[in-house]
């Protein structure tokens, strides 16, 4: 102890060098929180956009429609969909976390406004009153949503996205005739109106997609059959937990199901997950070459400042040791204050950024901007603690090796 004391008496000798080495340990404290804080802020934000997109915290799927992701698979996803969905839904809801269970019918075909061209389609048969519950967003830009009541035989309605409206011309209040194959391979026709326009944040899905209550879309594929279902959990950190009871509630059924997270289901977000890891990971090694290489300058001149000083600690009996216990305390005191300052001054950072509601551009093919809110991660506080007190104990290595070679004699002349 004594050593962490004599240590921090020297620091406060020289107290402009002293700052100087505070400043960068506090100003790469404040990098790496506020890179830590965007990363925390977009994984939860892609995140919680993927489950409330229309991903869900899980999905119950036949396996072998498991097997055949894609849209080359959605002319087969009645035939491999799912029968007894209501009862398997019912055994779900009852179990711990579950806050809904949503039925999806995934459908293709054309689409025609009376007198046009008809424009290809991808679409999926919801339960609006369900969607709710699942806190399922619809991001309207005219009209409305759909009805939460299933409507009437004869009375089926249906949201556009944008870019599949502007191409047939359509606006909310249009009759629209959908055409798709049954899975007995009959065409069926059926004419709906346009509830409202919606955007679903992807430019390229925008052209194409619709959505249409669950019983229109039956009564379109003449089934009662559906392709998937969704759960939703009251809270994303159970979805593990939640998906070993889904699938052992349902491992007697037949044909056999699978129990999938989102996160297996959204390969985007795993990307996007690794990247900005390399990221953090790149910046982190960039703070860690700059403190190094700066804070060792200024333990070496400080020692070169101290020749005379450590080489009589040398005269009356000093170990080289304890000399070099001595600036690694030095070094300790500077990574672990300046981190503590820089925790400060980033969490107001961090705070003030918020405060601004800045908006960042939409990600590629998204469509609406992000609004920054940078998150708060405690556990990196403490943890850049301990990094920059590392840190600092590696800058101190070469003055340490200085300051034990220093001879009594040489450090007795140096006057």
């Amino acid at each position: 102890m004594k050593f962490a004391l004599f240590a921090l008496r020297n620091l406060a000798r020289n107290r402009r060098r002293t700052a100087i080495s505070l400043a960068i340990v506090a100003a790469g404290t404040i990098g790496l929180q506020l890179t830590a804080g965007f990363i925390r802020f977009s994984f939860d934000g892609l995140r919680e956009a993927m489950i409330h997109g229309g991903l869900g915290h899980l999905e119950i799927a036949s396996r072998a429609a498991v097997a055949s992701r894609g849209e080359a698979a959605l002319d087969r996803s009645v035939q491999q969909g799912i029968d007894e969905w209501q009862a398997i839904r019912d055994t779900v809801e009852k179990l711990p976390h579950v806050v809904a269970v949503q039925a999806n019918l995934h459908l293709m075909g054309m689409i025609q406004k009376p007198g046009g061209d008809s424009v290809s389609f991808v679409g999926v048969g919801v339960e609006p009153n369900v969607e709710r519950r699942m806190g399922f967003e619809t991001r309207v830009r005219e009209g409305r949503a759909l009805a939460e009541e299933t409507p009437a035989e004869g009375e089926g309605e249906v949201v556009l996205a944008l870019g599949l409206a502007a191409a047939l011309g359509a606006r909310p209040g249009d009759i629209l005739t959908l055409l798709a194959a049954s899975p007995d391979g009959m065409l069926n026709a059926l004419d709906v109106k346009v509830a409202g326009l919606v955007t679903t944040g992807v430019q390229e899905l925008d052209t194409r997609y619709l959505k249409l209550h669950l019983a229109t879309g039956q009564r379109l594929l003449a089934t009662s059959r559906v392709s998937n279902l969704l759960v939703g959990l009251d809270d994303t950190a159970s979805t593990v937990a939640s998906q070993t009871a889904v699938a052992a509630a349902l491992a007697s059924h037949t044909p056999a199901l699978a129990v999938t997270s989102w996160e297996k289901r959204a390969a985007f977000y795993s990307q996007v997950r690794n990247l900005y890891l390399g990221i953090f990971w790149f910046l982190g090694s960039i703070v860690f070459v700059l403190v190094v290489l700066a804070t060792s300058n200024t333990l070496v001149m400080t020692v070169m400042e101290r020749v005379r000083e450590i080489g009589t600690l040398r005269a009356i009996g000093t170990a080289p040791g304890q000399i070099a216990a001595m600036v690694l305390w030095e070094a300790l005191w500077l990574g672990v204050l300046g981190a503590l300052v820089g925790d400060a001054l980033g969490a107001a950072a961090i705070a003030g950024i918020n405060g601004l509601h800045l908006k960042m551009p939409p990600p590629p093919g998204a469509v609406d901007p992000i609004d920054l809110q940078l998150a708060f991660v405690p556990e990196a506080f403490v943890a850049i603690v301990a990094v920059m007190a590392a840190v600092l104990l590696v800058a101190a290595i070469a003055p340490v090796l200085r300051a034990t070679r220093i001879s009594v004699v040489e450090a007795l002349r140096h006057v």
